[in-house]
């Protein structure tokens, strides 16, 4: 289990990155279970979620080229926004939305980003996700604080999916986040 927000985004970005190594070019056109991303379009958001966190505990970001893999995208604004958020730390508050939310709740957000979305990415591109357990689980207790009745369809997350009480931690948070698990 994660100590922190900050261990977790560690943990979810290492497996996001096991599911981006060898996305092709010719991948950025499959459809994610996301109806409005394709994997370029998912890479989009994340790179602009990924950036838009980063920005909150001051990190500085190299200028994106397209051109490069998805891995390396993702993996060159991922890296200097977690460090920024090392280098922070997680007190306090950080401005947002015409108003302030807390630095745990927004570091928290890098979790889903990177798990979430690396299930989107391995549903469009055949491969798997290696999420242990005790992860998932605190990845979902995340979820479930961030992820409101009120605010879930403002950014982007339908209702969620019910599955069975047995469902593997994974698909419980899949569902939760409004996507319907493989399983």
């Amino acid at each position: 289990m994660p100590a922190d927000e900050l261990e977790s985004a560690e943990a979810t970005l290492a497996v996001l990155e096991k599911v981006l190594h060898g996305i092709a070019k010719d991948d950025e056109s499959k459809q994610t279970p996301c109806r409005e991303f394709d994997v370029a379009k998912l890479t989009d958001h994340l790179m602009n979620s990924i950036t838009a966190i980063g920005a909150y505990a001051g990190a500085d970001f190299p200028v994106r080229d397209r051109e490069d893999s998805v891995e390396r995208q993702v993996i060159l604004a991922a890296r200097p926004a977690l460090d920024a958020w090392h280098k922070r730390g997680l007190e306090g508050t950080v401005p947002f939305g015409g108003g302030e939310a807390p630095a745990t709740m927004m570091a928290g957000v890098l979790s889903m980003e990177f798990l979430i979305h690396a299930w989107d990415y391995a549903m469009a591109t055949g491969r798997t996700v290696d999420a242990p357990d005790s992860l998932s689980d605190y990845v979902m207790g995340l979820a479930k604080v961030i992820i409101t009745p009120t605010g879930r369809s403002s950014v982007g997350f339908d209702d969620p999916i019910q599955v069975s009480a047995d469902a593997c931690t994974l698909d419980r948070l899949i569902a939760y986040s409004g996507r319907k698990p493989a399983g």
